[in-house]
Protein backbone atom coordinates (compact mmCIF):
# COMPACT_ATOMS: atom_id res chain seq x y z
CA UNK A 1 0.00 0.00 0.00
CA UNK A 2 2.81 2.37 0.86
CA UNK A 3 4.53 1.62 -2.44
CA UNK A 4 1.30 2.17 -4.27
CA UNK A 5 0.71 5.42 -2.52
CA UNK A 6 4.22 6.58 -3.29
CA UNK A 7 3.90 5.62 -6.93
CA UNK A 8 0.50 7.18 -7.30
CA UNK A 9 1.61 10.24 -5.44
CA UNK A 10 4.61 10.79 -7.68
CA UNK A 11 2.91 10.33 -11.01
CA UNK A 12 1.10 13.67 -11.12
CA UNK A 13 4.23 15.41 -9.90
CA UNK A 14 6.27 13.92 -12.74
CA UNK A 15 3.54 14.70 -15.26
CA UNK A 16 3.32 18.23 -13.95
CA UNK A 17 7.08 18.55 -14.26
CA UNK A 18 6.99 17.32 -17.85
CA UNK A 19 4.15 19.72 -18.61
CA UNK A 20 6.07 22.62 -17.15
CA UNK A 21 9.16 21.60 -19.10
CA UNK A 22 7.10 21.34 -22.28
CA UNK A 23 5.56 24.75 -21.65
CA UNK A 24 8.99 26.27 -21.12
CA UNK A 25 10.20 24.67 -24.35
CA UNK A 26 7.21 26.02 -26.29
CA UNK A 27 7.64 29.48 -24.79
CA UNK A 28 11.34 29.36 -25.64
CA UNK A 29 10.58 28.21 -29.21
CA UNK A 30 8.04 31.00 -29.58
CA UNK A 31 10.57 33.55 -28.33
CA UNK A 32 13.22 32.27 -30.75
CA UNK A 33 10.72 32.40 -33.61
CA UNK A 34 9.84 35.99 -32.71
CA UNK A 35 13.49 36.98 -32.54
CA UNK A 36 14.19 35.35 -35.89
CA UNK A 37 10.93 36.10 -37.72
CA UNK A 38 12.76 38.46 -40.09
CA UNK A 39 16.33 38.06 -41.31
CA UNK A 40 18.55 40.73 -42.83
CA UNK A 41 21.53 40.21 -45.11
CA UNK A 42 24.03 42.42 -46.92
CA UNK A 43 24.78 41.15 -50.42
CA UNK A 44 26.82 43.53 -52.55
CA UNK A 45 24.73 46.57 -53.37
CA UNK A 46 21.56 44.82 -52.18
CA UNK A 47 20.01 44.64 -48.73
CA UNK A 48 17.96 41.46 -48.42
CA UNK A 49 14.96 41.29 -46.08
CA UNK A 50 13.71 37.70 -45.63
CA UNK A 51 10.42 36.82 -43.93
CA UNK A 52 10.99 33.84 -41.66
CA UNK A 53 7.80 32.87 -39.87
CA UNK A 54 7.16 29.68 -41.83
CA UNK A 55 4.87 27.96 -39.29
CA UNK A 56 2.42 30.85 -39.67
CA UNK A 57 2.99 31.20 -43.43
CA UNK A 58 4.81 34.47 -42.67
CA UNK A 59 1.65 36.06 -41.27
CA UNK A 60 2.68 39.60 -40.47
CA UNK A 61 2.76 40.57 -36.79
CA UNK A 62 3.90 43.60 -34.80
CA UNK A 63 7.31 42.06 -34.15
CA UNK A 64 8.06 41.78 -37.87
CA UNK A 65 6.94 45.33 -38.61
CA UNK A 66 9.02 46.68 -35.73
CA UNK A 67 12.12 45.01 -37.15
CA UNK A 68 11.62 45.91 -40.82
CA UNK A 69 10.75 49.62 -40.51
CA UNK A 70 13.96 50.86 -38.81
CA UNK A 71 16.13 48.77 -41.13
CA UNK A 72 14.40 50.23 -44.19
CA UNK A 73 14.99 53.72 -42.78
CA UNK A 74 18.65 52.82 -42.23
CA UNK A 75 19.05 51.40 -45.75
CA UNK A 76 17.40 54.44 -47.29
CA UNK A 77 19.95 56.74 -45.62
CA UNK A 78 22.91 54.53 -46.50
CA UNK A 79 25.25 55.57 -49.33
CA UNK A 80 26.27 51.97 -50.03
CA UNK A 81 22.85 50.28 -50.04
CA UNK A 82 21.37 50.69 -53.52
CA UNK A 83 18.34 48.42 -53.62
CA UNK A 84 16.11 46.31 -51.39
CA UNK A 85 15.15 42.68 -52.01
CA UNK A 86 12.08 41.52 -50.07
CA UNK A 87 11.59 37.74 -50.05
CA UNK A 88 10.42 34.72 -48.11
CA UNK A 89 12.45 31.85 -46.69
CA UNK A 90 9.42 29.56 -46.99
CA UNK A 91 8.61 27.86 -50.32
CA UNK A 92 4.91 27.81 -49.33
CA UNK A 93 4.23 31.48 -48.79
CA UNK A 94 5.51 34.99 -49.31
CA UNK A 95 3.14 36.32 -46.66
CA UNK A 96 -0.33 34.98 -45.85
CA UNK A 97 -1.50 38.35 -44.49
CA UNK A 98 -1.76 40.17 -41.20
CA UNK A 99 -2.21 38.01 -38.12
CA UNK A 100 -6.00 38.48 -37.96
CA UNK A 101 -6.48 35.48 -35.68
CA UNK A 102 -4.41 37.16 -33.00
CA UNK A 103 -6.31 40.40 -33.58
CA UNK A 104 -9.64 38.64 -33.03
CA UNK A 105 -8.29 36.94 -29.90
CA UNK A 106 -7.10 40.30 -28.58
CA UNK A 107 -10.54 41.77 -29.22
CA UNK A 108 -12.30 38.89 -27.45
CA UNK A 109 -9.92 39.26 -24.49
CA UNK A 110 -10.84 42.95 -24.26
CA UNK A 111 -7.32 43.89 -25.37
CA UNK A 112 -8.26 45.50 -28.67
CA UNK A 113 -5.55 48.12 -28.36
CA UNK A 114 -3.01 45.42 -29.25
CA UNK A 115 -4.85 44.80 -32.52
CA UNK A 116 -5.08 48.53 -33.19
CA UNK A 117 -1.34 48.89 -32.64
CA UNK A 118 -0.63 46.10 -35.14
CA UNK A 119 -2.58 47.86 -37.87
CA UNK A 120 -0.82 51.13 -37.12
CA UNK A 121 2.58 49.46 -37.52
CA UNK A 122 1.50 47.49 -40.60
CA UNK A 123 0.12 50.52 -42.46
CA UNK A 124 3.19 52.56 -41.53
CA UNK A 125 5.33 49.85 -43.14
CA UNK A 126 3.09 49.83 -46.23
CA UNK A 127 3.39 53.59 -46.56
CA UNK A 128 7.18 53.47 -46.25
CA UNK A 129 7.37 50.81 -48.96
CA UNK A 130 5.05 52.86 -51.18
CA UNK A 131 7.17 56.03 -51.02
CA UNK A 132 10.60 54.45 -50.70
CA UNK A 133 13.50 56.28 -52.34
CA UNK A 134 15.35 53.25 -53.69
CA UNK A 135 14.27 50.32 -55.87
CA UNK A 136 12.46 47.52 -54.05
CA UNK A 137 12.33 44.08 -55.65
CA UNK A 138 9.72 41.78 -54.09
CA UNK A 139 10.13 38.08 -54.89
CA UNK A 140 6.61 36.74 -54.42
CA UNK A 141 6.33 32.95 -54.26
CA UNK A 142 3.48 30.90 -52.85
CA UNK A 143 0.66 32.55 -50.91
CA UNK A 144 0.39 36.33 -50.87
CA UNK A 145 -2.89 37.39 -49.35
CA UNK A 146 -4.17 40.44 -47.51
CA UNK A 147 -1.20 42.02 -45.77
CA UNK A 148 1.12 39.99 -48.01
CA UNK A 149 -0.30 41.77 -51.06
CA UNK A 150 0.27 45.09 -49.26
CA UNK A 151 3.94 44.27 -48.67
CA UNK A 152 4.60 43.73 -52.38
CA UNK A 153 2.15 45.67 -54.49
CA UNK A 154 3.30 49.23 -53.73
CA UNK A 155 6.89 48.60 -54.82
CA UNK A 156 8.01 49.09 -58.44
CA UNK A 157 9.32 45.54 -59.00
CA UNK A 158 7.04 42.61 -58.15
CA UNK A 159 8.47 39.31 -59.36
CA UNK A 160 5.94 36.47 -59.48
CA UNK A 161 6.37 32.80 -60.35
CA UNK A 162 4.40 29.62 -61.06
CA UNK A 163 3.52 29.12 -57.37
CA UNK A 164 2.34 32.67 -56.68
CA UNK A 165 -1.22 32.87 -55.40
CA UNK A 166 -2.75 36.26 -54.58
CA UNK A 167 -6.09 37.16 -53.05
CA UNK A 168 -7.82 39.73 -50.88
CA UNK A 169 -10.25 37.50 -48.96
CA UNK A 170 -11.17 40.14 -46.35
CA UNK A 171 -14.91 40.14 -47.11
CA UNK A 172 -14.94 36.50 -45.99
CA UNK A 173 -13.87 37.52 -42.49
CA UNK A 174 -16.03 40.60 -42.04
CA UNK A 175 -13.21 43.02 -42.80
CA UNK A 176 -12.31 45.20 -45.81
CA UNK A 177 -9.47 45.38 -48.31
CA UNK A 178 -6.82 47.39 -46.52
CA UNK A 179 -2.97 47.78 -46.60
CA UNK A 180 -3.41 50.29 -49.43
CA UNK A 181 -5.29 47.90 -51.73
CA UNK A 182 -8.34 50.18 -51.74
CA UNK A 183 -5.95 52.51 -53.59
CA UNK A 184 -4.43 49.81 -55.85
CA UNK A 185 -7.35 47.55 -56.79
CA UNK A 186 -9.41 50.27 -58.58
CA UNK A 187 -6.46 50.78 -60.94
CA UNK A 188 -6.61 47.27 -62.47
CA UNK A 189 -7.85 46.80 -66.03
CA UNK A 190 -11.54 46.42 -66.78
CA UNK A 191 -12.83 46.84 -63.19
CA UNK A 192 -11.21 43.51 -62.33
CA UNK A 193 -9.90 44.93 -59.05
CA UNK A 194 -13.42 45.65 -57.81
CA UNK A 195 -14.45 42.10 -58.64
CA UNK A 196 -11.43 40.56 -56.87
CA UNK A 197 -12.04 42.78 -53.86
CA UNK A 198 -15.68 41.94 -53.29
CA UNK A 199 -15.52 38.23 -54.18
CA UNK A 200 -12.14 37.47 -52.60
CA UNK A 201 -11.35 35.38 -55.68
CA UNK A 202 -7.72 34.35 -56.16
CA UNK A 203 -5.33 34.45 -59.11
CA UNK A 204 -2.32 32.19 -59.56
CA UNK A 205 0.93 31.92 -61.47
CA UNK A 206 1.08 33.74 -64.79
CA UNK A 207 -2.32 35.31 -64.18
CA UNK A 208 -0.86 37.35 -61.31
CA UNK A 209 1.37 39.01 -63.90
CA UNK A 210 -1.36 39.52 -66.48
CA UNK A 211 -3.80 41.09 -64.00
CA UNK A 212 -1.28 43.80 -63.04
CA UNK A 213 -0.07 42.57 -59.67
CA UNK A 214 3.27 41.23 -60.90
CA UNK A 215 5.71 43.28 -62.94
CA UNK A 216 7.81 40.27 -64.07
CA UNK A 217 7.33 36.50 -64.32
CA UNK A 218 10.38 34.47 -63.24
CA UNK A 219 10.28 30.70 -62.54
CA UNK A 220 10.82 29.96 -58.85
CA UNK A 221 14.01 27.96 -59.43
CA UNK A 222 15.63 31.12 -60.85
CA UNK A 223 14.98 33.26 -57.76
CA UNK A 224 18.37 32.56 -56.16
CA UNK A 225 20.17 33.41 -59.38
CA UNK A 226 18.19 36.63 -59.67
CA UNK A 227 19.15 37.64 -56.13
CA UNK A 228 22.82 37.07 -56.98
CA UNK A 229 22.50 39.10 -60.18
CA UNK A 230 20.79 42.03 -58.48
CA UNK A 231 23.40 42.01 -55.73
CA UNK A 232 26.15 42.43 -58.30
CA UNK A 233 24.76 45.54 -60.01
CA UNK A 234 27.39 48.27 -60.27
CA UNK A 235 25.60 51.48 -59.49
CA UNK A 236 28.69 53.66 -59.43
CA UNK A 237 29.04 53.24 -63.17
CA UNK A 238 25.92 55.39 -63.53
CA UNK A 239 27.33 58.33 -61.63
CA UNK A 240 28.07 61.38 -63.75
CA UNK A 241 30.73 62.71 -61.42
CA UNK A 242 32.98 61.61 -58.62
CA UNK A 243 30.62 62.86 -55.92
CA UNK A 244 27.38 61.90 -57.65
CA UNK A 245 25.17 59.11 -56.42
CA UNK A 246 22.74 56.89 -58.26
CA UNK A 247 19.86 59.10 -57.21
CA UNK A 248 20.90 61.78 -59.64
CA UNK A 249 20.34 59.12 -62.27
CA UNK A 250 17.29 57.44 -60.73
CA UNK A 251 15.49 56.68 -64.00
CA UNK A 252 18.62 55.09 -65.39
CA UNK A 253 19.10 52.93 -62.32
CA UNK A 254 15.51 51.68 -62.29
CA UNK A 255 15.99 50.73 -65.94
CA UNK A 256 19.15 48.85 -65.02
CA UNK A 257 17.30 46.87 -62.34
CA UNK A 258 14.49 46.17 -64.79
CA UNK A 259 16.92 44.84 -67.41
CA UNK A 260 18.61 42.60 -64.83
CA UNK A 261 15.27 41.03 -63.88
CA UNK A 262 14.38 40.60 -67.54
CA UNK A 263 17.41 38.31 -67.96
CA UNK A 264 15.60 35.74 -65.77
CA UNK A 265 12.03 36.06 -67.03
CA UNK A 266 10.12 33.41 -68.88
CA UNK A 267 7.85 34.09 -71.86
CA UNK A 268 4.17 33.29 -71.50
CA UNK A 269 3.10 30.21 -73.48
CA UNK A 270 0.89 31.15 -76.42
CA UNK A 271 -1.64 28.51 -75.33
CA UNK A 272 -2.05 29.98 -71.85
CA UNK A 273 -5.65 30.77 -70.90
CA UNK A 274 -6.35 33.55 -68.42
CA UNK A 275 -8.60 32.47 -65.53
CA UNK A 276 -11.52 34.49 -66.89
CA UNK A 277 -12.79 34.23 -70.46
CA UNK A 278 -13.32 37.40 -72.56
CA UNK A 279 -17.06 37.02 -71.97
CA UNK A 280 -16.57 36.82 -68.21
CA UNK A 281 -14.28 39.84 -68.28
CA UNK A 282 -16.99 41.74 -70.15
CA UNK A 283 -19.47 40.80 -67.42
CA UNK A 284 -17.05 41.98 -64.75
CA UNK A 285 -16.40 45.25 -66.55
CA UNK A 286 -20.14 45.93 -66.93
CA UNK A 287 -21.43 44.80 -63.52
CA UNK A 288 -18.60 46.13 -61.33
CA UNK A 289 -18.46 49.58 -62.90
CA UNK A 290 -17.89 52.17 -60.12
CA UNK A 291 -19.36 54.95 -62.26
CA UNK A 292 -22.73 53.23 -62.67
CA UNK A 293 -23.10 51.12 -59.53
CA UNK A 294 -23.61 53.06 -56.32
CA UNK A 295 -23.97 49.91 -54.20
CA UNK A 296 -23.17 46.19 -54.03
CA UNK A 297 -26.91 45.50 -54.10
CA UNK A 298 -27.01 47.08 -57.58
CA UNK A 299 -24.06 44.90 -58.63
CA UNK A 300 -25.87 41.73 -57.52
CA UNK A 301 -29.04 42.89 -59.27
CA UNK A 302 -27.18 43.35 -62.57
CA UNK A 303 -25.39 40.03 -62.22
CA UNK A 304 -28.73 38.26 -61.85
CA UNK A 305 -30.08 40.18 -64.86
CA UNK A 306 -27.03 39.09 -66.87
CA UNK A 307 -28.12 35.52 -66.20
CA UNK A 308 -24.92 33.75 -67.35
CA UNK A 309 -23.59 30.90 -65.27
CA UNK A 310 -20.59 33.00 -64.27
CA UNK A 311 -22.74 35.99 -63.28
CA UNK A 312 -25.15 33.89 -61.18
CA UNK A 313 -22.24 32.13 -59.48
CA UNK A 314 -20.66 35.51 -58.69
CA UNK A 315 -23.93 36.84 -57.24
CA UNK A 316 -24.14 33.81 -54.93
CA UNK A 317 -20.54 34.39 -53.79
CA UNK A 318 -21.40 37.94 -52.82
CA UNK A 319 -24.60 36.97 -51.02
CA UNK A 320 -22.58 34.64 -48.75
CA UNK A 321 -20.27 37.44 -47.53
CA UNK A 322 -20.71 39.74 -44.57
CA UNK A 323 -23.15 42.46 -45.74
CA UNK A 324 -21.37 45.17 -43.71
CA UNK A 325 -18.01 44.10 -45.08
CA UNK A 326 -19.23 44.27 -48.68
CA UNK A 327 -20.82 47.68 -48.24
CA UNK A 328 -17.78 49.15 -46.45
CA UNK A 329 -15.40 47.68 -49.00
CA UNK A 330 -17.28 49.16 -51.95
CA UNK A 331 -17.65 52.57 -50.32
CA UNK A 332 -13.98 52.73 -49.40
CA UNK A 333 -12.77 51.85 -52.90
CA UNK A 334 -15.06 54.47 -54.45
CA UNK A 335 -13.49 57.07 -52.17
CA UNK A 336 -9.86 55.96 -52.31
CA UNK A 337 -9.67 55.52 -56.09
CA UNK A 338 -9.36 59.31 -56.31
CA UNK A 339 -7.23 59.83 -53.20
CA UNK A 340 -3.48 59.82 -52.69
CA UNK A 341 -1.62 56.82 -51.27
CA UNK A 342 -1.24 58.56 -47.91
CA UNK A 343 -4.91 59.57 -47.75
CA UNK A 344 -5.98 56.04 -48.67
CA UNK A 345 -3.85 54.33 -46.02
CA UNK A 346 -4.87 56.93 -43.46
CA UNK A 347 -8.56 56.36 -44.16
CA UNK A 348 -8.06 52.58 -44.00
CA UNK A 349 -6.38 52.97 -40.62
CA UNK A 350 -9.39 54.76 -39.18
CA UNK A 351 -11.79 52.09 -40.46
CA UNK A 352 -9.59 49.27 -39.11
CA UNK A 353 -9.28 51.01 -35.74
CA UNK A 354 -13.06 51.30 -35.48
CA UNK A 355 -13.48 47.61 -36.24
CA UNK A 356 -10.83 46.58 -33.70
CA UNK A 357 -12.31 48.61 -30.85
CA UNK A 358 -15.72 46.95 -30.93
CA UNK A 359 -17.58 49.69 -32.74
CA UNK A 360 -21.10 48.56 -33.43
CA UNK A 361 -22.06 47.04 -35.77
CA UNK A 362 -19.00 44.93 -36.62
CA UNK A 363 -18.65 41.46 -38.17
CA UNK A 364 -14.86 41.10 -37.94
CA UNK A 365 -14.36 39.30 -34.64
CA UNK A 366 -17.45 37.14 -35.17
CA UNK A 367 -16.31 36.04 -38.63
CA UNK A 368 -12.67 35.34 -37.72
CA UNK A 369 -13.75 33.39 -34.63
CA UNK A 370 -16.17 31.31 -36.70
CA UNK A 371 -14.12 30.75 -39.85
CA UNK A 372 -10.49 30.71 -38.69
CA UNK A 373 -10.58 29.79 -35.01
CA UNK A 374 -13.58 27.45 -34.70
CA UNK A 375 -13.38 26.69 -38.47
CA UNK A 376 -17.12 26.51 -39.15
CA UNK A 377 -17.41 25.39 -42.82
CA UNK A 378 -20.91 26.65 -43.56
CA UNK A 379 -21.22 30.42 -43.80
CA UNK A 380 -24.95 30.18 -43.10
CA UNK A 381 -24.07 29.28 -39.52
CA UNK A 382 -22.32 32.63 -39.04
CA UNK A 383 -24.65 35.21 -37.53
CA UNK A 384 -23.86 38.53 -39.20
CA UNK A 385 -25.10 41.82 -37.74
CA UNK A 386 -27.44 42.24 -40.71
CA UNK A 387 -29.02 39.42 -42.73
CA UNK A 388 -28.50 41.05 -46.14
CA UNK A 389 -27.26 44.17 -47.90
CA UNK A 390 -30.66 45.85 -48.00
CA UNK A 391 -30.78 45.75 -44.20
CA UNK A 392 -27.50 47.67 -43.80
CA UNK A 393 -28.31 51.35 -43.08
CA UNK A 394 -26.39 53.84 -45.19
CA UNK A 395 -25.54 55.71 -41.98
CA UNK A 396 -23.62 52.66 -40.70
CA UNK A 397 -21.47 52.52 -43.85
CA UNK A 398 -20.94 56.27 -43.83
CA UNK A 399 -19.91 56.16 -40.20
CA UNK A 400 -17.40 53.35 -40.63
CA UNK A 401 -15.79 54.84 -43.75
CA UNK A 402 -15.88 58.44 -42.62
CA UNK A 403 -12.77 60.37 -41.67
CA UNK A 404 -14.69 61.37 -38.57
CA UNK A 405 -14.22 59.19 -35.51
CA UNK A 406 -17.56 59.63 -33.73
CA UNK A 407 -19.95 56.69 -33.77
CA UNK A 408 -23.46 57.12 -32.34
CA UNK A 409 -23.75 53.35 -31.85
CA UNK A 410 -20.60 53.10 -29.73
CA UNK A 411 -21.05 50.31 -27.22
CA UNK A 412 -18.82 51.26 -24.31
CA UNK A 413 -18.70 55.02 -23.97
CA UNK A 414 -15.88 57.43 -24.67
CA UNK A 415 -13.06 54.97 -23.89
CA UNK A 416 -13.37 53.30 -27.30
CA UNK A 417 -13.67 56.66 -28.98
CA UNK A 418 -10.37 57.68 -27.41
CA UNK A 419 -8.65 54.52 -28.64
CA UNK A 420 -9.55 55.31 -32.22
CA UNK A 421 -8.81 59.01 -31.86
CA UNK A 422 -5.21 58.10 -31.06
CA UNK A 423 -4.90 56.94 -34.64
CA UNK A 424 -6.22 59.97 -36.44
CA UNK A 425 -3.24 59.88 -38.75
CA UNK A 426 -0.39 57.65 -39.73
CA UNK A 427 2.77 58.65 -37.93
CA UNK A 428 4.98 59.48 -40.90
CA UNK A 429 7.21 61.83 -38.94
CA UNK A 430 9.37 58.79 -38.19
CA UNK A 431 10.38 58.78 -41.88
CA UNK A 432 11.20 62.48 -42.36
CA UNK A 433 14.90 61.84 -41.83
CA UNK A 434 14.97 59.60 -44.90
CA UNK A 435 16.31 61.33 -48.01
CA UNK A 436 14.67 61.15 -51.43
CA UNK A 437 11.36 59.72 -50.24
CA UNK A 438 8.43 60.24 -52.59
CA UNK A 439 6.00 61.89 -50.20
CA UNK A 440 2.66 61.28 -51.82
CA UNK A 441 0.95 60.53 -55.12
CA UNK A 442 -2.35 59.63 -56.78
CA UNK A 443 -0.74 57.26 -59.28
CA UNK A 444 2.22 54.99 -58.76
CA UNK A 445 5.42 56.80 -59.77
CA UNK A 446 6.88 53.80 -61.60
CA UNK A 447 5.18 51.53 -64.13
CA UNK A 448 7.52 48.57 -64.46
CA UNK A 449 4.84 46.04 -65.41
CA UNK A 450 3.12 45.12 -68.66
CA UNK A 451 1.09 47.59 -70.76
CA UNK A 452 -2.26 48.49 -69.27
CA UNK A 453 -5.60 48.51 -71.05
CA UNK A 454 -5.70 52.31 -70.78
CA UNK A 455 -2.34 52.60 -72.54
CA UNK A 456 -3.50 50.37 -75.38
CA UNK A 457 -6.81 52.23 -75.64
CA UNK A 458 -5.04 55.58 -75.83
CA UNK A 459 -2.78 54.38 -78.64
CA UNK A 460 -5.62 52.89 -80.67
CA UNK A 461 -7.74 56.03 -80.35
CA UNK A 462 -5.05 58.65 -80.98
CA UNK A 463 -2.63 57.08 -83.49
CA UNK A 464 -3.23 57.40 -87.21
CA UNK A 465 -1.33 54.36 -88.41
CA UNK A 466 -0.31 53.82 -92.02
CA UNK A 467 -3.93 53.98 -93.18
CA UNK A 468 -4.40 57.36 -91.57
CA UNK A 469 -7.65 56.04 -90.06
CA UNK A 470 -6.10 54.38 -87.03
CA UNK A 471 -3.47 51.74 -86.32
CA UNK A 472 -3.87 48.15 -87.40
CA UNK A 473 -3.57 45.12 -85.14
CA UNK A 474 0.01 44.45 -86.22
CA UNK A 475 1.00 48.14 -85.96
CA UNK A 476 -0.35 48.33 -82.42
CA UNK A 477 1.40 45.14 -81.42
CA UNK A 478 4.69 46.31 -82.93
CA UNK A 479 4.40 49.67 -81.17
CA UNK A 480 4.15 48.11 -77.70
CA UNK A 481 6.83 45.53 -78.45
CA UNK A 482 9.18 48.39 -79.29
CA UNK A 483 8.14 50.60 -76.40
CA UNK A 484 8.57 47.79 -73.86
CA UNK A 485 11.69 46.40 -75.57
CA UNK A 486 10.13 42.99 -76.33
CA UNK A 487 9.59 42.27 -72.66
CA UNK A 488 8.30 38.85 -71.73
CA UNK A 489 4.50 38.93 -71.63
CA UNK A 490 3.98 42.11 -73.68
CA UNK A 491 2.87 40.32 -76.84
CA UNK A 492 0.43 38.08 -74.98
CA UNK A 493 -1.05 40.94 -72.95
CA UNK A 494 -1.54 43.34 -75.88
CA UNK A 495 -3.06 40.62 -78.08
CA UNK A 496 -5.51 39.72 -75.30
CA UNK A 497 -6.59 43.34 -74.93
CA UNK A 498 -6.99 43.89 -78.67
CA UNK A 499 -8.96 40.67 -79.14
CA UNK A 500 -11.43 41.69 -76.44
CA UNK A 501 -11.68 45.45 -76.88
CA UNK A 502 -11.28 46.16 -80.63
CA UNK A 503 -12.82 45.31 -83.98
CA UNK A 504 -11.81 45.86 -87.62
CA UNK A 505 -13.60 48.14 -90.03
CA UNK A 506 -14.35 47.14 -93.64
CA UNK A 507 -12.23 44.66 -95.53
CA UNK A 508 -10.32 47.49 -97.13
CA UNK A 509 -9.92 49.30 -93.84
CA UNK A 510 -7.76 47.33 -91.41
CA UNK A 511 -7.78 50.05 -88.80
CA UNK A 512 -8.81 49.05 -85.29
CA UNK A 513 -11.90 50.49 -83.65
CA UNK A 514 -12.14 50.51 -79.87
CA UNK A 515 -15.26 48.91 -78.40
CA UNK A 516 -16.71 51.16 -75.67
Amino acid sequence: MLATKTLVGRTPVMASGRLQHFSRMMASASKVEEEDDVRFKVSGAARIISLNRARKLNALNASMCEKIIPRLVEFNRSKVADLIILKSLSPRAFCSGGDVIQCAKDNMANESQKAVNLFHKEYSLDYLLAVYGKPIVSLVNGIAMGGGVGLAVHGPFRVVCETTRIAMPETRIGFFDDVGTSFWLPKLDGNLGYYLSLTGDDLRGIDTLLCGFGSHYVPYDRFDGLVERLSSLQVKKLATGENDTVFYNKHQYYSLVNEAIEEFTSEIPTHHQFKYTPEQLNTIEKCFNPDTHESVAKIIEDLITDGSEFAISTAKKLEAKSPISLAVNWSLMLKNRKRTIYESLNNELKVAAKMMTDYKPNDFTTSVNARLIKKIPDSTNIKYKYPDLKSVPASVVDNLTSNEIFNPDLSSGEELEDKVAQLQNLNISQFTSCPVLIRNYQNYPYNMGLPTEKQVESYVKTSAGISGLGPSFSETLEHFQDEFKDRAGVTYKVKSILNRKTKHGSAADKALHWIE
